[in-house]
């Protein structure tokens, strides 16, 4: 009897501490938000994709150190990089590896409008809200429900940056009467090239005297830099989208003498290395249309970054994929939700006017219309000015004044 009392009292004294055990046990661990990253990591836009890859890193590290995503118990964002490479076969096989190994709540990239073109289709059959910087129109003309797109499309940036340049001349007294196109059969600059060739020059009358395109890698620019030379157009517009290409044009540029000035489309024609290759004599007074740049008022942010990468200034690419993490954020925190079905109707209703998302690309909001595409989003005009790029276009939000030298 007397061992079957202490077996008695062991048991209740066990019962007793049950419950005390069982509120000492933690809760599960907040789930992760997984957000996949398909940008070039190699080949021909490799840089592009790093400086992405940049921005999408430092918005996490300022979200987690902040708590991470406060309605999901403080869920962390987890970054998970897949390397496009160079060409849309590799992109593809990249944005299906990564949106296929593990939940993926969204996605981000591919830079290149072709390459992007290709992920979405994986992203969507997927069912995951998928954000792009790239400009081609079709992108969002497919009429998809989970591409987002926060550039102003290649069509809307030819007429305006066109309306923005015709303006700028004639205030300089130096009007546009002939104009040159160049660049490379990408689907971004194509679609910037074509209302340009179809009828936004010709309604301003601007007779156009080059028209070359090539399809990358270009085997020799000579004959392209002499026909600019020899025409002598009052701006050439300029598509090389990958640097080997675009380096080669510039530098025959140099040797030949060419003094038309040069706007370009697209960022990548504002990353350091070209300060490098070319010398800054020649990059100054060239201009870019870009989705994104530096604006004034966004100095800390900008030094944030310098200090945190060393580069030596912000561009585009990383300010987007920057503001893309935190438009996912906000997209989880408002879902309660990791599911990419849950985030894509979070985005959908989406109208921020405050916050490091809507602070980082102009005019100040975000907000997607029923194709996708960000509602109110202009071009960005960016001038190379003592070895750096800077916004110049539309003048309150410009951080320079714009340079005009017909003949450069």
């Amino acid at each position: 009897m007397k061992k079957a009392g202490i077996g008695l009292a062991m048991v209740m004294a066990a019962l007793i501490a049950a419950p005390m055990l069982l509120t000492a046990v933690p809760s599960p661990a907040a789930e992760d938000l997984k957000i996949a990253l398909v940008v070039p990591l190699s080949g021909r836009w490799a840089r592009q994709g790093q400086l992405k890859k940049m921005g999408a890193e430092m918005a996490i590290a300022e979200v987690n150190a902040q708590g991470g995503i406060k309605s999901l118990g403080g869920a962390k964002i987890v970054l998970r990089e897949a390397d496009a490479g160079d060409s849309v076969e590799k992109a593809v096989s990249a944005a299906q590896r990564a949106l296929t190994r593990e939940k993926i709540s969204a996605g981000i990239g591919s830079w290149l409008s072709s390459f992007t073109l290709g992920v979405t289709e994986v992203a969507e059959r997927l069912e995951v809200p998928w954000f792009t910087l790239s400009y081609a129109d079709s992108i969002t003309d497919r009429g998809f429900k989970y591409t987002f797109q926060s550039s102003p499309v290649s069509s809307a940036q030819a007429e305006q940056a066109l309306e923005q340049l015709v303006e700028i001349a004639k205030r300089n007294n130096q009007p546009i009467k002939k104009a040159a196109i160049i660049g490379d059969n990408t689907a971004a600059t194509v679609f910037f090239f074509k209302p340009l060739r179809e009828k936004l020059l010709k309604a301003k009358g601007i007779e156009i005297v080059v028209d070359e395109i090539w399809t990358p890698p270009l085997a020799d620019a000579t004959a392209i830099v002499q026909k600019l030379r020899s025409t002598q157009p009052d701006v050439v517009f300029y598509g090389a989208t990958n640097f080997p290409d675009s380096i080669q044009v510039l530098q025959k540029v140099k040797e030949f003498g060419v003094k038309s000035p040069i706007q370009g489309v697209g960022a990548w024609l504002v990353t350091p290395e070209y300060v490098k290759a070319v010398g800054p004599e020649l990059l100054d007074s060239i201009k870019a249309v870009v989705a994104a740049h530096p604006l004034k008022g966004q100095d800390e942010l900008v030094k944030r970054f310098k200090e945190r990468t060393g580069e030596p200034f912000m561009t585009q690419d990383p300010l987007m994929s920057y503001a893309h993490v935190w438009i996912i954020k906000e997209a989880a925190e408002r879902a309660k939700s990791t599911d990419p079905k849950a985030i894509r109707d979070a985005v959908a209703k989406l109208d921020l006017t405050s916050g490091p998302a809507a602070n980082a690309l102009a005019p100040g909001r975000i907000r997607y219309d029923d194709h996708g595409r960000r509602i109110g989003a202009i071009p960005i005009i960016v001038q190379w000015q003592g070895g750096e790029p800077f916004t110049v276009a539309p003048t309150e939000l410009a951080t320079r004044k714009l340079v005009w030298q017909a003949g450069r």
